[in-house]
């Protein structure tokens, strides 16, 4: 069920992009977001297709991917309350580039049609760069997650993953599979399992089904590479 916000550019919306625009801002692309449960697993844009609505995660985390042919795709980044996915529809692109999926159990997002955001960025000069600064920032960490994907041994990147996805919630709980995460780094689900064993005898994680508890936060960036 969808939820209309009401504009009020003195509340935090759960998105710290959001939040961070100017009141002027705010007061352009409040009427235009509505509050959507995601579940996790949800196909939310297609990278064949310029995507027709923009999401802004409040409590989710979206996973960013683009193909390897056919059917298969690896993921590239995430995406939390830091930011938002479909960037491409405000600079007028034919496909989106990429793919989104909502990951660990879900959550809300904010939701905007992609037209008419971008109609409401061309009434303001401070609007679409103040969007654009997340897209900035994700390019940087494409850039290293990029360099980790060809020189990391496994145990580094699931590491490196796991921090990344442990930033964007709310207390040290990730509620994800093995089968998920070994579709996160493009690796066999068993390679998963091992790694996870070897962190979770260090302490620095505690597993169960389903369920992954970040125990030691500097332990865990320090297997990382000090990410």
């Amino acid at each position: 069920m969808l939820a209309r916000v009401t504009i009020d550019s003195t509340v935090d919306t759960g998105n710290a992009l959001l939040a961070a625009l100017s009141v002027s801002d705010r007061q352009l692309i409040d009427p235009l977001l509505t509050r959507r449960d995601v579940a996790g697993g949800e196909r939310l844009i297609e990278p064949d297709r310029s995507p027709a609505e923009i999401f802004f995660p409040e409590t989710g985390v979206i996973g960013v991917d683009t193909g390897l042919g056919g059917a298969r795709r690896i993921d590239i980044g995430l995406v939390g309350r830091d930011g938002f996915v479909g960037w491409s529809a405000l600079l007028h692109g034919d496909g989106a580039g990429h793919g989104a999926t909502a990951l660990l159990q879900g959550g809300t997002a904010l939701v905007a049609d992609a037209r008419r955001l971008r109609d409401a960025c061309t009434r303001s000069d401070t609007l679409l760069p103040g969007l654009l600064r997340f897209v900035d920032g994700f390019v940087q960490q494409l850039g290293r997650t990029i360099a980790s994907t060809a020189s990391d041994p496994a145990e580094r990147r699931l590491a490196r993953w796991i921090l990344m996805l442990h930033d964007k919630v709310d207390g040290g709980e990730l509620a994800i599979k093995h089968s998920e995460l070994g579709r996160l780094l493009n690796v066999r689900r068993a390679t998963i399992t091992d790694c996870l064993h070897i962190l979770e005898g260090e302490r620095a994680l505690r597993c169960s089904r389903g369920r992954i508890v970040v125990r030691d936060r500097a332990l865990l960036a320090a297997r990382a590479g000090g990410e």
